[in-house]
């Protein structure tokens, strides 16, 4: 006979034990979820008449939660919201500075105005005054710009590359520096107009403002400031003068070649275009430092 192997024997239970003893904690966990502690408290509460709970956890909770929520919601809705002392100040700071862009405009309407007064009664008493001197004032009127000025001449035009004027990801213009190369900088706009003057222009004014020898072109911000007034891009240039000998003295000379290189470098817009009739304004902040009154040329005095 064969002896029976262990391995083929049929698995014995030892008499009084569960065949799932190895699952005791897991089959108390399901058998009894509630801990034993808060089973036994709740068996003392039945034991001397009183319910299992106290029947206050559920409208606490639903109390706690509620508050919870408006807390949070509140929060939220501060962060969210702008400060109500800080936007009423920002509304007048805006309020505040378009009234004095406003009132600039109209003391430079009321100048040009006075200006052009000026202009006819001095016109009225030089008509009674030698041809020579007529002609000597005129002169020095245009070269000072204290005269508007009207003529054939060329109009450049500067404006920054495409897509060079969008913002940051915060919206911040300030944070963008990416973008500042395809950007019209005052620097440009100097080399452009000394190259203009050199080309030979007679007049030049930067949308709308006439430059004359106490010009200023600088930069403040994000703006460019001709007479410290800011302008709006695209910055137009007007120049009077022969339209011809200007674009081919402005194309040989040091500004016109700054200005193709704005354009071929960094995407800045640059248009050069011939005009038959351009108008060049007065300038409206004619200042004199210093005055006399010139003697008479012994060489004009009449021999009797």
């Amino acid at each position: 006979m064969t002896p029976t192997s262990h391995r083929d024997s049929p698995p014995t239970t030892p008499t009084g034990r569960r065949p799932d003893e190895s699952m005791t904690l897991l089959t108390s966990m399901m058998e009894r979820p509630l801990d034993p502690g808060y089973a036994a408290a709740a068996e003392r509460r039945v034991a001397e008449g009183l319910p299992a709970s106290t029947g206050t956890r559920t409208a606490t909770v639903a109390v706690a939660a509620v508050v919870a929520g408006l807390l949070l919601t509140m929060g939220a809705i501060a962060l969210r919201a702008p400060s109500t002392s800080a936007a009423k100040a920002k509304a007048q700071l805006v309020a505040q500075v378009e009234s004095r862009r406003k009132a600039v405009d109209r003391q430079e309407a009321s100048l040009r105005t006075l200006q052009a007064q000026v202009e006819q009664l001095r016109g009225q008493a030089l008509a009674q005054s030698s041809t020579s001197l007529q002609s000597r004032l005129e002169a020095l009127d245009a070269a000072s710009g204290a005269q508007a000025l009207t003529g054939k001449g060329i109009v450049v035009v500067l404006d920054n590359a495409p897509g060079a004027d969008k913002n940051s990801a915060d919206g911040n213009p300030r944070t963008d520096a990416g973008n500042d190369e395809g950007k019209v900088f005052s620097k440009d706009m100097q080399v452009v107009v000394n190259g203009l003057w050199q080309a030979g222009a007679e007049a030049i004014s930067v949308n709308g403002q006439r430059l004359t020898s106490r010009s200023a072109i600088r930069f403040a911000g994000e703006a460019i400031l001709v007479n410290y007034r800011p302008l709006a891009r695209p910055y137009t240039i007007t120049v009077l003068g022969d339209p011809d000998n200007l674009q081919v003295e402005f194309a040989d000379s040091a500004g016109g070649a700054y200005a193709r290189a704005l354009k071929d470098n960094y995407g800045i817009r640059v248009s050069i275009d011939a005009a038959s009739k351009l108008t060049v304004p007065a300038a409206t902040s004619l200042t004199v430092r210093a005055a006399t009154v010139p003697r008479p040329d012994p060489s004009s005095t009449a021999t009797p």
